[in-house]
């Protein structure tokens, strides 16, 4: 019985089948090469996002759906993504994922931190040329409890009301890009001159305190909080192409995304990719090679656009200068702002 109403179903079907029913037609199946191969086609004609899902992102997403694990449709969906407004809050995570799953860990970190001051000048150190340590040392005895009575009104004298030139070292290891330090007690900021060798090397203003009626010449003062953000940069030695090509994509990503863009990523990323290759081409050995012209000197230039759209011209400046260019360039000349926007603007039509 179980037999006979078996064959009645499959005879029914047969009849079903054969009543003008089409047989649908199935999409050919890309899988996650094919869709990487339709997404760089698309990259190429500018075509990266529409309405029909044919665009470079679209197929780049479709990859990363197809595999999660695939390097490559992170690093493409995230320069698709520069060319989509819309979708610029993800670049971001796509770069951060191409990396990761490349190098094995994302190189920058965004550390904030605190010091102060102490008195014999072993965190932060001044450079100033007319205060060596025969100078500088037995006032530093004098004032060691003085408190916010300090060495500023004991040297002003001796240097008038020149900036003072210092140098620390941030806690954190490897310092790659920062802008500002802040002084928690004058409340004036001392901006940076450059980042060697893990040392941060910057330029303090004075300021004029009123302390208990008494005015006070301050600049980083012995007990003074600073306080400061910055980038790090520890490369894991497994980066290779797809990582290089996510770092430009970061460092282009922060100068399009304007204000809310994150200028010390930006730099950051600039000053990492120039360590890891000072000779960097796009898409090298891979199957998207020359789909982007861009060099070292441009990002190099991009960061220092993003450091100079925040008014960190010497940053900026340092910047330029790494690469060779803005090296006649000085700061204490009327025009130097606008000199540099021009250096600036000479690396990115390099």
């Amino acid at each position: 019985m179980k037999h006979r109403i078996a064959i009645a179903i499959l005879g029914s079907l047969v009849l079903l089948s054969s009543c003008g029913v089409e047989s649908p037609v199935l999409p050919e199946p890309y899988f996650y090469q094919g869709f990487l191969d339709r997404g760089w086609a698309q990259y190429a004609v500018g075509n990266f996002s529409n309405a029909q899902g044919t665009g470079a992102l679209d197929y780049f997403k479709d990859a990363i759906d197809c595999n999660v694990q695939g390097i490559e449709g992170f690093v493409g969906a995230g320069w698709s993504a520069l060319f989509v407004s819309d979708e610029w809050r993800l670049a971001d995570n796509y770069f951060y994922m191409g990396i990761q799953l490349d190098a094995g860990a994302f190189p920058m970190m965004n550390p904030s931190e605190s010091q102060v001051q102490d008195t014999m000048w072993t965190v932060f150190e001044c450079l100033h040329k007319d205060l060596p340590p025969a100078v500088l040392d037995p006032i530093l005895e004098l004032t060691a409890d003085s408190g916010i009575v300090w060495v500023a009104d004991s040297i002003e004298n001796i240097i008038d009301d020149d900036p003072i030139p210092y140098r620390f070292q941030p806690f954190a290891s490897d310092p790659i890009a920062m802008f500002i330090a802040a002084n928690g007690f004058s409340g004036t900021n001392s901006v940076v001159d450059s980042i060697v060798g893990g040392m941060i090397y910057l330029t303090t203003p004075q300021a004029v305190m009123d302390v208990g009626g008494d005015d006070y010449y301050v600049w980083i003062n012995v007990d003074d909080q600073i306080n400061y953000t910055f980038r790090t940069f520890t490369a894991s030695g497994n980066e290779t192409q797809y990582s290089y090509d996510a770092l430009a994509g970061i460092v282009m990503l922060q100068d399009i995304r304007g204000e809310n863009g994150d200028p010390l990523l930006g730099a950051a990323a600039a000053w990492g990719l120039d360590q890891l290759n000072s000779d960097y081409a796009f898409g090298l050995g891979k199957d998207y090679v020359g789909l982007e012209t861009i060099s070292n000197v441009q990002l190099k230039g991009t960061a220092a656009a993003v450091a100079y759209a925040n008014q960190a011209f010497m940053y900026a400046w340092f910047t330029c200068v790494s690469e060779g260019y803005g090296t006649s360039l000085n700061p204490a000349d009327p025009g130097f702002v606008v000199q540099l926007m021009a250096v600036i603007e000479e690396m990115l039509n390099s």
